[in-house]
């Protein structure tokens, strides 16, 4: 890692679009909701199309199977970039794309880069049988009619029973999640109610140990965002940038059955299934930054399963590893008064819409005072977190709303 001077708050973003689809209204294509996001982000950043230098995208979505997606975006958006690719990282490489612009404008390649992202293949097609397919390997796993939560409960098993982690602690982060997406007006969970630790003990069982409020639950349409990013030298109050302070990425496998091959290659986490490449994402973020977990006011993570929460608050440094259990238990998350986790609901009460970045737009919203669920009083800095595949690929940002933090 070099010396965090140099990438440091060195950008800002100055503009964000957002556009939420659900099954109630009309569908449009996961093209169609992107390209929304885009026009809102320049329009918001005040800036016209003409002046993006560069443009990053995830990969295709899921219901619109499309080779080279960062030329779809392009070629709509009717602008002519010096610098464009898609980043291909499962759901890492949606919050890798902000790392990857910031870069680019820092060294001055462009002035302006957008990155987007967004799916609305929930309205098109199976996105149950869709993901399992692209997250299990062809040859010694989807034969089996593995599903999503099969692959993640190998994950679960081991690491429940390696530190003696109980159902009912796991239940917890459930619980506080829901909290925080009962004040959000656009989460799945919004119009639910309250969650019980009993509650997710008697719900459905998927793949044991992983139970259905264990669970992040499908975004019933889809969410398309986009974010504008310049150096930070261009930034103007009036935009309200929020600066990009540190980031680190990591990619230790990519099927399951590979994760137990990594001996001896470093940064590999060693070959087992208790920590993730978040550790190795988020050393990097914070010695970017030059920070520490004790500097960060707020959390967001993507990962889908209660005990991949846990594991992440460990892997993050909230706590150490195998003590997730007594931080949790203890009202380390405590939506009254614990560290602000999951703003939104997170994935298991917001929802998740494939490809979304909402994670990143929550926390950016949040710094801004413009958080539209409950508002965390005075942040200054967020971490926020990005994964895909089982636990394969990570992506950690650091952000802040003063220049000089």
């Amino acid at each position: 890692m070099g010396s965090s001077s140099v990438l440091k708050n060195a950008t800002a973003i100055i503009g964000m679009g957002t556009k939420v689809v659900t099954n109630k209204d009309p569908r449009i294509t996961s093209l169609q909701v992107q390209l929304h996001a885009c026009h809102n982000a320049i329009k918001a950043a005040g800036i016209d199309k003409r002046q993006i230098g560069g443009v990053f995208t995830c990969r295709a979505p899921m219901g619109f199977t499309a080779l080279q997606w960062n030329m779809r975006i392009v070629q709509e958006l009717k602008i002519v970039p010096n610098l464009s690719t898609e980043i291909t990282a499962h759901g890492a490489g949606v919050l890798a794309t902000l790392s990857y612009a910031a870069m680019a404008v820092q060294a001055g390649v462009v002035d302006y880069a957008i990155c987007c992202s967004g799916c609305t293949g929930p309205l098109w097609v199976d996105m149950i049988r869709v993901n399992a397919s692209i997250e299990s390997d062809l040859q010694f796993e989807a034969p089996y009619g593995v599903t999503t939560p099969a692959l993640y409960a190998q994950w679960a098993q081991r690491y429940m029973y390696e530190f003696d982690v109980k159902p009912e602690e796991l239940a917890i982060i459930a619980v506080e999640n829901r909290k925080w997406a009962l004040r959000h007006p656009d989460a799945a969970m919004k119009d639910k109610g309250e969650i019980t630790v009993e509650d997710v003990l008697n719900s459905k069982m998927l793949a044991s140990p992983i139970r259905m409020l264990d669970s992040s639950t499908w975004y019933r349409g889809g969410i398309g965002s986009a974010v504008v990013i310049t150096r930070a030298d261009k930034a103007r109050p009036e935009q309200r940038p929020v600066y990009i302070s540190g980031f680190g990425s990591a990619t230790t496998h990519e099927w399951l059955t590979d994760r137990m091959h990594l001996s001896g290659v470093e940064p590999a986490m060693t070959p087992n299934l208790t920590t993730t490449g978040a550790k190795t994402a988020a050393d990097y973020a914070y010695a970017m930054a030059g920070l520490t977990p004790k500097d960060i006011d707020i959390v967001e993570t993507s990962v889908p399963f209660t005990f991949a929460n846990m594991m992440a608050l460990e892997d993050l440094g909230f706590c150490k590893k195998g003590e997730g259990k007594y931080f949790v238990r203890d009202g380390g998350i405590s939506y009254e008064d614990g560290l602000p986790f999951n703003t939104n609901g997170g994935y298991l009460s917001f929802g998740q819409p494939p490809h979304g970045m909402h994670m990143a737009v929550e926390a950016i919203e949040q710094l801004r005072g413009q958080a539209r669920g409950k508002q965390v009083k005075n942040p200054r800095r967020a971490l926020t977190h990005f994964h895909g595949g089982p636990l394969a690929t990570h992506a950690v940002m650091i952000l802040s709303n003063e220049e000089g933090l």
